[in-house]
């Protein structure tokens, strides 16, 4: 099966960096395309064939990824619908709903709904995949299989989707910004801005691994640090005070509504 990447951006190329590191396909066998030449180049040195034409991208490719913005997306399938007999789109565009995509594509095209995050890139990704409805089976595994290049795959209903992108892909970002928060208030205590970013991630990395790897909630593992009248204990009150879960899940539930408002505007 040949594949082809519409769009190279932040997470098209992380995608598509897996999948080639991976060596689930080979260069020759991938297609891609991008307006913004310098996204193409180094796919290009690695033998992808690259270019500015999504016609040719979709005449060559069996299982197209969609890569663009939400905005663009429908444009870009009406724009490719004539080479897109018995193809298959694997979406990565927030808040565009399968039937949408669907209308603007031949009747024996298929769709795939997918939520990737980022981390992709380095083999520790969240993805979830919009449970497939009458697409051919050797899409469904290919699809299975190039996301699990980078990292872990779920199927879930597609209502779901703007939830779990709260959950998953828009959370890398929350993350970041809580290691930003803490690797500044480090500076200010005095502590190296380098090394309290080094510790900072690392100590996310770990936690993580402990979360998968323990057995344990994390209510559970929360509670084994935080010793009663201890150092966590007392910044697990400070939170409580400031409303740090509230204004985590009013976070969440914005990201999930706006993703809701996304799919009333496609």
């Amino acid at each position: 099966m040949t594949i082809g990447s519409i769009g190279a951006g932040h997470m098209g190329s992380a995608i598509l960096r897996s999948v080639l590191d991976s060596g689930l396909y080979t260069p020759d066998r991938i297609h891609i395309s991008s307006p913004v030449a310098s996204e193409l180049e180094p796919f290009a040195a690695r033998g992808c064939s690259t270019g500015l034409d999504n016609l040719r991208t979709a005449r060559n490719a069996e299982l197209i990824v969609l890569a663009v913005r939400p905005g663009q997306a429908i444009g870009v399938l009406e724009e490719i619908a004539p080479v897109c007999e018995d193809t298959c789109i694997l979406s990565i565009c927030a808040g565009v709903t399968v039937g949408s995509m669907k209308a603007s594509l031949p009747r024996s095209a298929s769709v795939l709904r997918v939520m990737p995050n980022l981390p992709v890139v380095c083999g520790l990704g969240a993805t979830v995949m919009a449970t497939p409805e009458d697409v051919p089976e050797r899409f469904v595994e290919s699809a299975k299989a190039i996301f699990r290049c980078g990292g872990i795959v779920e199927l879930m209903d597609e209502t779901l989707i703007n939830a779990v992108t709260s959950l998953g892909g828009s959370a890398v970002a929350y993350f970041f910004r809580m290691a930003d928060v803490m690797a500044g208030w480090a500076k200010e205590n005095g502590i190296p801005p380098d090394a309290a970013l080094r510790i900072a991630a690392q100590t996310m990395s770990g936690a993580a691994k402990m979360l998968t790897g323990s057995g344990k909630t994390p209510d559970e593992l929360a509670n084994g640090v935080a010793v009663p009248g201890g150092m966590t204990e007392a910044a697990f009150k400070a939170f409580d005070s400031a409303g740090f879960d509230a204004a985590l899940k009013a976070g969440m539930d914005a990201c999930r509504n706006r993703g809701i408002e996304l799919v009333s505007l496609s």
